[in-house]
Protein backbone atom coordinates (compact mmCIF):
# COMPACT_ATOMS: atom_id res chain seq x y z
CA UNK A 1 0.00 0.00 0.00
CA UNK A 2 2.81 2.41 0.82
CA UNK A 3 4.16 2.25 -2.73
CA UNK A 4 1.01 3.34 -4.56
CA UNK A 5 1.32 7.07 -3.89
CA UNK A 6 4.99 7.16 -4.89
CA UNK A 7 4.41 5.13 -8.06
CA UNK A 8 1.53 7.36 -9.15
CA UNK A 9 3.73 10.42 -8.69
CA UNK A 10 6.50 8.75 -10.71
CA UNK A 11 4.02 7.84 -13.43
CA UNK A 12 2.89 11.46 -13.72
CA UNK A 13 6.51 12.57 -13.92
CA UNK A 14 7.33 10.02 -16.62
CA UNK A 15 4.37 11.16 -18.70
CA UNK A 16 5.61 14.75 -18.43
CA UNK A 17 9.08 13.64 -19.58
CA UNK A 18 7.59 11.91 -22.63
CA UNK A 19 5.18 14.66 -23.65
CA UNK A 20 7.20 17.82 -23.02
CA UNK A 21 9.66 17.15 -25.85
CA UNK A 22 7.28 15.43 -28.25
CA UNK A 23 4.67 16.45 -30.76
CA UNK A 24 1.97 16.45 -28.06
CA UNK A 25 3.64 19.00 -25.78
CA UNK A 26 0.63 21.29 -26.17
CA UNK A 27 -1.57 18.62 -24.59
CA UNK A 28 0.60 18.32 -21.48
CA UNK A 29 -1.47 20.57 -19.23
CA UNK A 30 -4.77 18.97 -20.21
CA UNK A 31 -3.34 15.46 -19.85
CA UNK A 32 -2.00 16.28 -16.40
CA UNK A 33 -5.41 17.63 -15.32
CA UNK A 34 -7.13 14.43 -16.45
CA UNK A 35 -4.64 12.18 -14.66
CA UNK A 36 -4.73 14.19 -11.44
CA UNK A 37 -8.53 14.20 -11.52
CA UNK A 38 -8.55 10.43 -11.91
CA UNK A 39 -6.09 10.04 -9.06
CA UNK A 40 -8.23 12.13 -6.73
CA UNK A 41 -11.08 9.64 -7.17
CA UNK A 42 -8.94 7.04 -5.43
CA UNK A 43 -8.60 6.66 -1.67
CA UNK A 44 -5.85 9.26 -1.38
CA UNK A 45 -5.81 9.59 2.46
CA UNK A 46 -5.07 5.88 2.79
CA UNK A 47 -2.34 6.10 0.15
CA UNK A 48 -0.84 9.16 1.83
CA UNK A 49 -0.77 7.38 5.17
CA UNK A 50 0.87 4.31 3.67
CA UNK A 51 3.44 6.51 1.92
CA UNK A 52 4.24 8.45 5.09
CA UNK A 53 4.65 5.26 7.16
CA UNK A 54 7.11 3.61 4.77
CA UNK A 55 10.61 4.18 6.24
CA UNK A 56 12.25 3.70 2.83
CA UNK A 57 10.99 7.09 1.65
CA UNK A 58 12.91 8.89 4.43
CA UNK A 59 16.26 7.39 3.40
CA UNK A 60 18.87 10.01 2.44
CA UNK A 61 20.05 8.08 -0.63
CA UNK A 62 16.51 7.76 -1.93
CA UNK A 63 15.87 11.48 -1.45
CA UNK A 64 19.00 12.37 -3.43
CA UNK A 65 17.66 10.52 -6.48
CA UNK A 66 15.94 12.73 -9.04
CA UNK A 67 12.29 11.90 -9.52
CA UNK A 68 10.72 11.55 -13.00
CA UNK A 69 9.76 14.94 -14.37
CA UNK A 70 12.81 16.60 -12.85
CA UNK A 71 11.10 17.28 -9.52
CA UNK A 72 13.35 16.86 -6.46
CA UNK A 73 12.22 14.20 -4.03
CA UNK A 74 11.02 15.21 -0.58
CA UNK A 75 10.39 13.14 2.53
CA UNK A 76 6.67 12.50 3.11
CA UNK A 77 6.51 14.85 6.10
CA UNK A 78 7.58 17.75 3.83
CA UNK A 79 5.03 16.99 1.11
CA UNK A 80 2.03 19.25 1.72
CA UNK A 81 -0.37 16.96 -0.11
CA UNK A 82 0.73 13.99 1.98
CA UNK A 83 0.53 15.94 5.23
CA UNK A 84 -3.05 16.98 4.43
CA UNK A 85 -3.99 13.42 3.55
CA UNK A 86 -2.52 11.77 6.63
CA UNK A 87 -4.96 11.23 9.47
CA UNK A 88 -4.54 13.54 12.46
CA UNK A 89 -4.90 10.58 14.81
CA UNK A 90 -1.71 9.68 16.69
CA UNK A 91 0.08 12.72 15.29
CA UNK A 92 2.49 12.80 18.26
CA UNK A 93 3.73 9.29 17.56
CA UNK A 94 3.81 9.99 13.84
CA UNK A 95 5.96 13.08 14.42
CA UNK A 96 8.44 10.98 16.44
CA UNK A 97 8.72 8.54 13.57
CA UNK A 98 9.15 11.27 10.95
CA UNK A 99 11.74 13.10 13.06
CA UNK A 100 13.61 9.81 13.62
CA UNK A 101 13.55 10.18 17.38
CA UNK A 102 14.27 7.39 19.85
CA UNK A 103 14.65 3.94 18.35
CA UNK A 104 13.75 5.29 14.91
CA UNK A 105 17.01 7.24 14.82
CA UNK A 106 19.36 4.39 15.65
CA UNK A 107 21.89 3.35 12.97
CA UNK A 108 20.34 -0.10 12.73
CA UNK A 109 16.88 1.33 12.08
CA UNK A 110 18.23 3.63 9.37
CA UNK A 111 20.07 0.80 7.61
CA UNK A 112 17.19 -1.65 7.85
CA UNK A 113 14.76 0.95 6.49
CA UNK A 114 16.29 0.29 3.07
CA UNK A 115 16.92 -3.45 3.26
CA UNK A 116 13.85 -4.70 5.17
CA UNK A 117 10.23 -4.73 4.09
CA UNK A 118 8.11 -2.01 5.75
CA UNK A 119 6.09 -4.60 7.68
CA UNK A 120 9.20 -6.32 9.05
CA UNK A 121 10.74 -2.95 9.88
CA UNK A 122 7.73 -1.82 11.92
CA UNK A 123 7.54 -5.19 13.66
CA UNK A 124 11.18 -4.77 14.68
CA UNK A 125 11.40 -1.08 15.57
CA UNK A 126 7.84 -0.09 16.48
CA UNK A 127 7.96 -0.96 20.17
CA UNK A 128 8.03 2.69 21.33
CA UNK A 129 4.88 3.65 19.39
CA UNK A 130 2.57 0.68 19.77
CA UNK A 131 -0.60 2.38 18.52
CA UNK A 132 1.10 3.81 15.45
CA UNK A 133 2.78 0.46 14.79
CA UNK A 134 -0.58 -1.29 14.88
CA UNK A 135 -1.97 1.13 12.29
CA UNK A 136 1.19 0.92 10.16
CA UNK A 137 1.03 -2.87 10.01
CA UNK A 138 -2.64 -2.80 9.01
CA UNK A 139 -2.16 -0.13 6.35
CA UNK A 140 1.07 -1.42 4.84
CA UNK A 141 -0.18 -5.01 4.69
CA UNK A 142 -3.15 -4.05 2.51
CA UNK A 143 -2.83 -6.00 -0.75
CA UNK A 144 -2.86 -4.12 -4.03
CA UNK A 145 -5.78 -5.38 -6.09
CA UNK A 146 -7.52 -4.31 -9.27
CA UNK A 147 -10.80 -6.03 -8.36
CA UNK A 148 -12.58 -2.77 -7.50
CA UNK A 149 -11.54 -1.24 -10.82
CA UNK A 150 -12.68 -4.36 -12.67
CA UNK A 151 -16.09 -4.15 -11.02
CA UNK A 152 -16.40 -0.57 -12.24
CA UNK A 153 -15.42 -1.58 -15.77
CA UNK A 154 -18.02 -4.34 -15.68
CA UNK A 155 -20.67 -1.78 -14.73
CA UNK A 156 -19.35 0.55 -17.43
CA UNK A 157 -19.79 -2.19 -20.04
CA UNK A 158 -23.54 -2.24 -19.32
CA UNK A 159 -23.78 1.53 -19.79
CA UNK A 160 -21.47 2.18 -22.73
CA UNK A 161 -21.61 -0.55 -25.34
CA UNK A 162 -22.08 -1.02 -29.08
CA UNK A 163 -25.68 0.16 -28.88
CA UNK A 164 -25.20 2.98 -26.39
CA UNK A 165 -21.97 4.40 -27.74
CA UNK A 166 -22.78 8.09 -28.10
CA UNK A 167 -22.70 8.92 -24.40
CA UNK A 168 -19.82 11.21 -23.49
CA UNK A 169 -17.29 10.30 -20.80
CA UNK A 170 -18.71 12.74 -18.24
CA UNK A 171 -22.19 11.26 -18.42
CA UNK A 172 -20.78 7.73 -18.40
CA UNK A 173 -18.89 8.50 -15.19
CA UNK A 174 -22.02 9.88 -13.54
CA UNK A 175 -24.12 6.86 -14.51
CA UNK A 176 -21.47 4.43 -13.23
CA UNK A 177 -21.25 6.41 -9.99
CA UNK A 178 -25.03 6.36 -9.53
CA UNK A 179 -25.33 2.65 -10.32
CA UNK A 180 -22.48 1.60 -8.01
CA UNK A 181 -23.69 3.66 -5.06
CA UNK A 182 -27.35 2.77 -5.59
CA UNK A 183 -26.32 -0.87 -5.41
CA UNK A 184 -24.53 -0.32 -2.11
CA UNK A 185 -27.41 1.69 -0.65
CA UNK A 186 -29.93 -0.95 -1.68
CA UNK A 187 -28.23 -3.45 0.61
CA UNK A 188 -29.37 -1.39 3.60
CA UNK A 189 -33.05 -1.63 2.66
CA UNK A 190 -35.58 -4.20 3.82
CA UNK A 191 -36.37 -5.14 0.23
CA UNK A 192 -32.82 -6.42 -0.16
CA UNK A 193 -33.24 -8.72 2.83
CA UNK A 194 -36.75 -9.99 2.12
CA UNK A 195 -39.19 -10.31 -0.75
CA UNK A 196 -38.80 -10.83 -4.51
CA UNK A 197 -35.86 -8.40 -4.72
CA UNK A 198 -33.91 -10.18 -2.01
CA UNK A 199 -30.18 -10.02 -2.78
CA UNK A 200 -30.94 -9.01 -6.35
CA UNK A 201 -27.30 -8.41 -7.24
CA UNK A 202 -26.14 -11.94 -6.38
CA UNK A 203 -26.95 -14.87 -8.65
CA UNK A 204 -25.16 -18.07 -7.59
CA UNK A 205 -26.53 -19.93 -10.62
CA UNK A 206 -24.56 -17.70 -12.95
CA UNK A 207 -21.43 -19.60 -13.95
CA UNK A 208 -19.53 -16.35 -14.41
CA UNK A 209 -19.50 -15.84 -10.67
CA UNK A 210 -16.82 -17.37 -8.51
CA UNK A 211 -17.52 -19.55 -5.50
CA UNK A 212 -17.26 -16.45 -3.34
CA UNK A 213 -20.52 -15.23 -4.85
CA UNK A 214 -22.26 -18.37 -3.64
CA UNK A 215 -20.91 -17.77 -0.16
CA UNK A 216 -22.07 -14.17 -0.42
CA UNK A 217 -25.57 -15.39 -1.22
CA UNK A 218 -25.55 -17.44 1.96
CA UNK A 219 -24.35 -14.53 4.08
CA UNK A 220 -26.73 -13.23 6.71
CA UNK A 221 -27.15 -9.52 6.03
CA UNK A 222 -29.29 -8.89 9.08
Amino acid sequence: MGEIYERIDCMLGEIIDVLKNGSHASDLIRMNEILVNRREKMNIPMHCLGFSLNPHYYDANYLRMEAPGGVPRRPPNQDLEVVKGVMKLLREQLSRFQAKEGIFGTPAARIDAVSMSPISWWSTYGSETLELTDIALKVLSQPISSSSAERVWRTYSFIHNAKWNRLNATRDDKLVFIHSNARLLSRCSERYKKGPSRKWDVNPENTLFEESAVRLEETNWE
